[in-house]
């Protein structure tokens, strides 16, 4: 039981959990607030244990994943048109159909109670009047269904197989609550086992990676420790540091708070992100520069692969996001990292660099079941906004680079705008520059599984989900010529 509830008599269980997720979700749609972020500053302020803020991250993250979907389950149900519902009522709803449709453990007239409690706390009485006569009416129309949920939980290829071709865009964009123009690029850019793929990845919860820190454990130790508290877990086949927790159990609350973390054994961190930083392969005593670093995920494992040795130049415009940095880097015991908020595009270092990290902003298609309201906010025209950018990035990237040096060009899109043709319009740009091949940094399991042979010694890779259930990357390695044409 949440700690409000307890000295609230009157609240029915888990009103806390409900509400807080009831004001973020109200908070990223009036405000236009992220959603990550928003649930990150709420939790950070609520008094909640974490098995109730797991719960309200599942919540918020769930309604966000699966919009389109449950939308479509109110609007049956609702007898004014969504649109015309004042945000906390709407949100709500979709709180109470999420719960209902998706949370099989999670008894019905439990959800009623709390939504109708939620509803008159955060509007008022009349809301809480309208929120039970929807679910009421939802309830009954799944008891005559045979008591089964309205959505249907079948997979993308199974969805996909059943709709007819001239409808197939937009019902899976509504199925997978993604837009249609990025459907549609899928099924353009990817075949189409590797499209459903993507539509299915984009709703899936987050895998839960921890990485070890070899600055302080080892990963063996670390795997006893875990093993020790009850955590269960698999190690990833593409960081052997990076440990995948497993879909139940101890850790899929709040993973900060499982031994080793505030003595800085581990960080929270996806096993593809992390292997970025294995690319780059920084070598101890190296000059590295990370010209996008916030919130400092790969310079923190730079660091560590340095072995503290050298120096790293974190750079990045957002001043609140390289705060984390600060603290973790402490909390770590990396100490080679100097911060600097400027602009990647201009800046401007001396000496030149051993090693550079250009890991871009960018659309984030890679990532949509991570960063879940990105589906909501991106338009395709954005695309050609940040492959500018992310162009301009690399250009000035080139001249802090010293000869013999190398270059880790890094996105989590999976779009071929920000990916493979930024890197082959700044080769035709920089004669100076190559594509280094990648096979000696994979797995040598992973390569052979995937057949990645040819694709690996283009010195460039899409990751997708159908390798490993890898989160969607892109990276390509790059070498400036030791002497210049």
């Amino acid at each position: 039981m949440d700690k409000e509830s307890s000295n609230n008599k009157s609240a029915p269980r888990g009103f806390q959990s409900r509400k807080i997720a009831l004001e973020v979700l109200v908070r990223v749609n009036e405000s236009g607030a992220y959603s990550n972020l928003a649930l990150s500053q709420a939790l950070k302020n609520s008094q909640l244990s974490a098995r109730d803020k797991a719960f309200v991250t599942l919540l918020v993250q769930g309604v966000t994943r699966n919009l389109s979907e449950v939308d479509g389950v109110i609007a049956k149900f609702s007898k004014n048109r969504l649109d015309t519902l004042p945000a906390v009522l709407l949100n709500t709803l979709r709180l109470g159909i999420f719960q209902l449709e998706f949370l099989e453990d999670t008894p019905p007239p439990a959800v009623l109670n709390t939504s109708t409690a939620v509803a008159k706390a955060c509007g008022h009485k009349g809301m809480a009047s309208y929120t039970t006569a929807v679910l009421r009416n939802y309830l009954r129309a799944r008891e005559a269904n045979g008591g089964a949920a309205l959505i249907r939980k079948d997979s993308a290829e199974d969805a996909s197989a059943e709709l007819a071709a001239e409808n197939r865009i937009e019902s899976l964009a509504k199925k997978f609550s993604v837009p249609e123009w990025l459907v549609t690029r899928w099924f353009e850019n990817f075949s189409e086992k590797e499209a459903l793929c993507l539509l299915q990845y984009s709703k899936s919860e987050p895998r839960i990676v921890l990485r070890t820190n070899d600055l302080k454990t080892t990963t063996e130790e670390f795997m006893q420790t875990l093993q020790n508290a009850g955590v269960e877990f698999d190690v990833s086949p593409l960081v052997p540091s990076c440990l995948v927790l497993k879909s139940k159990g101890r850790g899929r609350g709040n993973p900060s708070e499982l031994p080793g973390y505030s003595e800085g054994k581990f960080s929270i961190q996806d096993d593809t992100a992390a292997f970025v930083s294995k690319v780059l392969s920084p070598e101890p005593g190296n000059l590295v520069i990370d010209l996008c670093a916030a919130p400092g995920g790969k310079a923190l494992y730079i660091g560590e692969l340095m072995g503290n040795k050298g120096r790293i130049i974190a750079v990045d415009t957002r001043a609140k996001r390289l705060e984390l940095l600060k603290t973790n880097r402490r909390r770590l015991g990396v100490m080679n990292i100097e911060i600097v908020e400027a602009d990647g595009t201009n800046f401007d270092f001396q000496p030149q660099a051993d090693r550079i990290l250009v890991d871009a902003p960018c659309s984030g298609t890679g990532v949509l079941n991570r960063r879940a309201d990105l589906r909501h906010r991106r338009v395709e025209h954005d695309i050609e906004s940040l492959a500018k950018l992310q162009y301009d990035l690399l250009a000035n990237a080139q001249r802090l680079l010293k000869p013999g040096g190398v270059m880790v060009y890094a996105t989590c899109t999976v779009e071929p705008e920000e990916n493979e043709q930024v890197v082959r319009k700044f080769l035709e740009n920089h004669p100076d520059f190559f594509l280094d091949d990648l096979t000696p940094f994979f797995p040598a399991e992973l390569v052979q599984q995937h057949q990645l042979q040819d694709v690996l010694k283009t010195g460039m890779i899409q990751i997708l989900p159908t390798i490993s259930e890898l989160s969607g990357f892109y990276i390509a390695r790059l070498v400036k010529a030791e002497q210049q044409p």
